[in-house]
């Protein structure tokens, strides 16, 4: 869906997806060591764009890139699915190396309850990928359910974590992003300063 919605704090900026990012997004999706818990990915580049070109026509569907204050991009992350109040964040990727999880998520969940305006927002994990599934735990955000062969990767059935925040939670939520947000924005400034 094409959105105007644009956010940054910590040192990192989400800006609406655009067609020049296709590119991006596409290596960044077949990246080996990012693509092991991430859904098939179709090898044609044009398969890809036509996604994108659809993407921009779908209601409730709030796709990010994650860039340093810089505009490097860095990763993706969304907001789609939306129903009732609630809806499905992810799509989260980021680039190797680049310490942007904890912004990106405070910033993603600003835009889905201070924003948007809803009152639930839930994730789902492949369960073998042990250090979002942490990531998420130690966000404060509850597990509040297991999808039984949930995503299907290279012919292999996987379970999902399903992780839900509220904006009642929302606060706690915050307070526990922040520190590492605050942190991981000291790196990125030393990374800018070594560019």
């Amino acid at each position: 869906m094409k959105h105007n919605i644009m956010v940054e704090r910590f040192g990192i900026r989400l800006r609406p997806i655009t067609m020049d990012d296709a590119e991006f997004i596409f290596k960044l999706r077949r990246t080996p060591e990012l693509s092991k818990y991430i859904g098939e990915v179709d090898s044609r580049f044009s398969v890809h764009e036509s996604w994108l070109e659809e993407y921009f026509q779908r209601e409730g569907d709030y796709y990010f890139c994650i860039e340093l204050l810089s505009g490097k991009a860095v990763g993706t992350i969304a907001i789609y699915n939306i129903a009732d109040q609630t809806g499905n964040w992810g799509r989260w990727i980021i680039s190797p190396f680049i310490p942007a999880a904890p912004a990106s998520v405070w910033l993603i969940f600003h835009v889905a309850f201070d924003i948007l305006g809803l009152s639930g927002v839930y994730s789902n994990t492949v369960i073998d990928n042990a250090s979002v599934v942490s990531f998420h735990d130690h966000c404060g955000l509850p597990r509040t359910g297991i999808e039984r062969g949930g995503l299907t990767i290279r012919g292999v059935s996987y379970d999902m974590v399903i992780h839900t925040a509220t904006k009642e939670n929302w606060p706690i939520i915050q307070e526990r992003l922040k520190k590492p947000a605050i942190m991981a924005e000291r790196l990125l400034m030393e990374e800018a300063d070594d560019d």
